[in-house]
């Protein structure tokens, strides 16, 4: 049997609907349906939580923690190789940004590079990550432009 199904039979046999369900364990209806599909699995975070909601016993829990454990490996796989041809593209771009040579345009592309980038982080923080990203992004224009000013000057 799997995780999926597991979740599922003990939400069901607790007489819970995945709105409840979901509600108590802090996550959407929409993630509860996907580990009930086997989308995806819980963390380990949100595994206990389920264990506790749904009155599993130890042995359950176990079984439980197993197909979770066996189940992210993999997820990691496919991340991995999802992901590395950007990072490899990334460092691609990142290595001809290297051999630019007019020094504002570089900068400006680094500066608008890094607001990307953070604004990508963005989704992962909150409301006060935007403030530090523009300090930062300030910041580092600043500096680049500063350091861009100690070179004319060895000129």
């Amino acid at each position: 049997m799997e995780i999926s199904e597991m979740i599922k039979e003990a939400r069901i046999k607790k007489g819970m609907t995945q709105q409840e369900l979901a509600n108590s364990v802090y996550v959407t209806r929409q993630t509860i349906s996907k580990w009930e599909l086997g989308k995806s699995i819980p963390d380990e975070a949100s595994l206990r939580l389920l264990c506790q909601c749904l009155e599993i016993d130890n042995q359950e829990r176990n079984i439980f923690k197993k197909f979770a454990a066996d189940k992210q490996p993999l997820l990691l796989i496919i991340l991995a190789v999802v992901f590395s041809p950007a990072v490899i593209g990334i460092r691609y771009c990142l290595f001809k940004m290297g051999k630019l040579e007019d020094k504002k345009f570089k900068i400006m592309i680094q500066g608008i590079g890094f607001v990307v980038f953070a604004l990508y982080l963005r989704t992962l923080k909150d409301s006060v990550a935007y403030i530090l990203i523009l300090m930062t992004s300030i910041c580092y224009i600043i500096y680049q432009y500063y350091l861009l000013g100690l070179e004319r000057k060895v000129e």
